[in-house]
């Protein structure tokens, strides 16, 4: 199994993003399961499970890792094509931009409860920059832990996701625009 694949598929992306299917991806980041497992966990019919199932293995995010025979049926386990899936919500694609940001107004109303005061559209829109920065750097980041998983092999999903997060701020330290962003988010988020 892969350590971290890149999604860079907008259709991949909104299939992810489905409730079902996101529950479905996180529960096989620890085991593999069977579709009757998922099922009583996530509360749905086995035939509901199976088509989201179908839709995620179709997209190369899960597949089948082992079968077992369980009297006269053959059970399937599924698991995850890879540890750590990276996708990035700035593709271009209208859809999956609207869902960023609508994301990112959730943030506004916590910076409101706690007491700070701010024009939404300018805050919104350089959050809205930064993230789309920080998206860029982590996909490229994310491409380079795929075409060198061999070399990490021996490190942990949770320590290869923090040196993600640890290149793409050091990138992000060394571009002026980024710098021109983090400078007015600070600007504008004081009390």
């Amino acid at each position: 199994m892969a350590k971290v694949k890149v999604i860079t598929d907008p259709e991949v992306i909104k299939l992810m993003l489905e409730d079902t299917r996101r529950k479905i991806l996180g529960l096989l980041r620890n085991k593999e399961m069977t579709i009757s497992q998922l099922s009583e966990i996530l509360g749905k019919t086995p035939q509901t499970i199976y088509h989201h199932i179908e839709k995620l293995k179709e997209a190369g995010l899960v597949e089948v890792k082992r079968t077992e025979m369980k009297g006269n049926l053959v059970e399937k386990y599924y698991g995850r094509t890879a540890d750590a899936f990276y996708i990035n919500m700035y593709l271009g694609d209208e859809e999956l931009r609207y869902f960023a940001r609508s994301r990112l107004k959730i943030k506004l109303e916590i910076f409101k409860a706690l007491g700070y005061e701010f024009d939404d559209d300018e805050l919104l829109n350089t959050m809205d920059e930064l993230l789309k920065k920080e998206h860029e750097f982590k996909t490229e980041i994310s491409k380079e832990i795929e075409a060198n998983e061999e070399a990490l092999k021996d490190f942990s999903n949770e320590d290869i996701i923090h040196a993600i997060e640890w290149l793409a701020m050091a990138r992000m330290g060394r571009d002026e625009e980024t710098l021109a962003l983090l400078k007015k988010l600070g600007e504008i988020l004081k009390k």
